[in-house]
């Protein structure tokens, strides 16, 4: 090889061991921009994630006795004040609306079944507002005595608000027209054992956190009321293949298959 062709030769690996370098640097530093948008991303959503959180459960009044899952927890313990023994009660949600019709028909078949079960022990008693009959008042009602019931609970504790829940369904208005007044709701709450809520009722203190149990209770992917479920799986009553509201056959079957 000639000295030019050798100077060519070397002059030629030069510049492709500097490309290659120049390559090599490049990559690293997308390696690094890729790595550190990716950390960007994951601390941004995590952010968001804790922002969320902090904002369902701190940015709304939340009353005494609520369950993480927008409901009211009746036990047999706080309705007898004894311990219910090894074997844990079946939970059984019902899922309702105080405006709804067919609730006070679920209640007037079924509700005096229900209790027994509790006072017996046998049973958990979850009641989960679901107020999707805004409009069927002229005056949301339903949000109105919904907000009233979890007033009674704040203040004076689930039995209470089981008993305030007997009262609205026995006492329920017409659809179409107003509601019962907050001075009714009022005399309501006191009769059920609450004291003093009446700002409470008034200024309907948990009307957000009644509007957020509607939509917990869309994602677990309730449409109508009343809907029961037990063990996780919705109770109805099969005619001839038409399913209605269940009674209290078809609720002790599906406790004695869930325990």
């Amino acid at each position: 090889m000639t000295d030019g062709a050798g100077h060519r030769q070397a002059l030629a690996d030069r510049i492709r061991g500097d490309h290659a370098r120049r390559a090599r640097r490049r990559r690293s530093i997308a390696t690094v921009s890729i790595v550190s948008t990716v950390l960007l991303c994951l601390t941004v959503f995590g952010w968001l994630q804790l922002r969320g959180t902090a904002d369902e459960q701190g940015d709304i009044a939340v009353p005494e006795h609520a369950t993480d899952d927008y409901g009211f927890m009746l036990t047999p313990d706080l309705v007898t004040g004894t311990d219910t023994g090894d074997v844990p009660p079946v939970n059984v949600q019902v899922f309702e609306d105080f405006l709804c019709p067919s609730c006070k028909a679920f209640h007037e078949e079924s509700g005096a079944f229900l209790a027994e079960q509790v006072a017996s022990g046998t049973i958990s008693l979850t009641y989960q507002p679901f107020t999707f009959l805004l409009e069927a008042s002229t005056d949301e009602y339903a949000q109105r005595a919904a907000n009233a019931a979890a007033c009674v609970a704040d203040d004076a504790g689930v039995v209470a608000y089981a008993a305030m829940h007997d009262l609205l369904l026995q006492h329920q208005p017409a659809e179409g027209g107003p509601g019962l007044s907050d001075d009714q709701l009022l005399d309501f709450a006191t009769q059920a054992g609450a004291d003093d809520i009446a700002a409470c009722i008034e200024e309907r203190t948990f009307a957000p956190w009644v509007e957020r149990a509607l939509e917990a209770g869309r994602a677990a992917d309730v449409t109508t009321t009343p809907t029961v479920r037990i063990g996780g799986m919705d109770v109805v009553r099969s005619t001839d293949g038409a399913e209605s509201i269940p009674g209290p056959e078809e609720l002790q079957f599906a406790i004695e298959a869930a325990r």
